[in-house]
């Protein structure tokens, strides 16, 4: 076995048992036409693809699978081809970070608004694959509000750019099609890999905003009165820069914090305080303890408690609507699930007000709460993969939105249905064991 092979197979989920015996090629194209010659090659050989970027994902969809497979890495693509200030976009290959980008625009007093606590690391492509996001999508939107188009090539060799308008083809029967079937980057949107391969998108940038910022931290006393003000602040909509909910912890890195609270910056303004101080008591931080707080955060999921090993077991939970406001009844029927099947709480805690979409491409607004558990000794990967999907029943009866920011691929029957809609028009040939009806049986077999 090859570095390469090894490094391919890294990613952030716990589904990392790769077989790569099933791995036929592993991939690190420069150009389009190196992808273009890639993908005919594996549609020769009848194998399936899965394209990759920085591996950053929760979801295992960049692991391919079981499927007999090439592996497209577009680590190497990561050129940042125009900067358009005037009319405020980026073309970019797909493998290049958010930092990248926004290290080359910072001199022109420009950003690229999509922070992913993972923008070190996580691609482009990958991020519009995912429609992932960060604290700051209740502001600036996740992913797919940030892109204009991108240029794919699907398993035959054609080549699609997709934008909001609809979709051009080299491929003029494909083309209008695909423009009847009404699809769009709302498609491409975590597709998960499943349509074919981003060689190029068009992002937005936007001016760098320069306010005064003031922090503040309120403490409520029980879930339900947290969830409240969250919807509260969503109704206001409430400016907030960044919002942060940290909803438990385990005793043993608890420290001196009182939960539940709610940290937010926001721009220093008389009415909004106003408005921030009829929806809860916040008070006012400096900002060295602003800053201890979110540093707080980061830790949480970095420690472990004195007794046991605490694992990211279901990454993230979309609580909104019902299950936000009565966030009570949701966590409790959480962890009782949790704690049936031996695994015990060991933190909570958010992005809020924060913003993702459904399968039907509706907006969501509410709380993205990542989960971290300590995990029982003894338990085979397919058994913590039982818990995985109990979880998953759970969070949809609930109302809850699995992975809100790493979409859940394998429950969402809506999104599903539309990739495979599309699949039939455009073929297959990418991610396919996605949309297997034994997905959570292959993802099982990986834990």
């Amino acid at each position: 076995m090859r570095i390469r092979d090894v490094v391919i197979g890294a990613n952030a989920s716990m589904y990392y048992r790769l077989n790569f015996s099933k791995i036929r090629g592993v991939f690190y194209p420069r150009s389009e036409q190196e992808v273009l010659q890639i993908v005919l090659k594996a549609n020769e050989q009848g194998l399936d693809i899965t394209p990759k970027g920085g591996g950053s994902g929760l979801s295992g969809a960049c692991t391919g699978g079981d499927r007999e497979r090439f592996m497209i890495s577009t680590l190497q693509m990561r050129e940042i081809l125009t900067i358009s200030k005037d009319q405020r976009y980026v073309d970019v290959q797909p493998g290049a970070t958010p930092n990248e980008i926004n290290d080359l625009l910072e001199p022109l007093k420009m950003k690229f608004y999509v922070a992913p606590s993972s923008r070190d690391i996580a691609t482009v492509g990958g991020l519009i694959s995912t429609d992932g996001g960060g604290n700051d999508t209740w502001v600036n939107g996740t992913m797919r509000d940030n892109t204009i188009r991108v240029k794919m090539i699907l398993y035959n060799g054609a080549q699609l750019v997709v934008d909001w308008d609809g979709v051009r083809s080299n491929d003029k029967s494909l083309e209008e099609k695909l423009n009847r079937a009404g699809m769009t980057i709302h498609d491409v949107a975590s597709s998960h890999g499943t349509l074919g391969i981003i060689t190029e998108l068009r992002v937005r940038i936007k001016p760098l905003v320069e306010e005064e910022l003031i922090g503040g931290v309120a403490e409520f006393d029980d879930y339900d009165s947290l969830g409240q003000a969250i919807q509260s602040l969503i109704d206001a909509k409430f400016p907030v820069r960044y919002g942060e909910a940290i909803v438990q912890a385990h005793e043993d890195v608890r420290g001196d914090l009182r939960l539940p609270l709610l940290v937010l910056e926001y721009p220093r303004d008389d009415a909004l305080q106003e408005k921030l101080t009829a929806i809860a008591d916040f008070r006012h931080l400096s900002k060295e303890e602003v800053e201890y707080l979110k540093d707080t955060r980061i830790k949480l999921p970095k420690r472990n408690p004195k007794e046991g090993i605490q694992v990211a077991l279901f990454e993230g939970y979309g609580l909104h609507g019902k299950s936000l406001t009565e966030m009570s009844h949701s966590i409790t029927e959480v962890n009782e699930l949790l704690m049936e099947d031996g695994f015990r709480p060991f933190a909570k805690y958010g992005h809020a007000p924060s913003k993702w979409y459904l399968g039907d491409n509706s907006e969501a607004f509410g709380l993205v709460m990542h989960s971290r558990e300590i995990r029982p000794e003894g338990r085979s990967g397919k058994e913590i993969f039982k818990t995985v999907a109990r979880i998953v029943d759970k969070c949809l009866e609930l109302g809850i939105t699995p992975k809100p920011e790493h979409k859940w691929p394998f429950s969402d029957d809506v999104k599903k249905k539309r990739i495979m809609k599309l699949r039939d028009i455009i073929g297959g040939g990418f991610n396919s064991f996605i949309l297997d009806d034994n997905a959570g049986e292959v993802l099982g077999s990986m834990v």
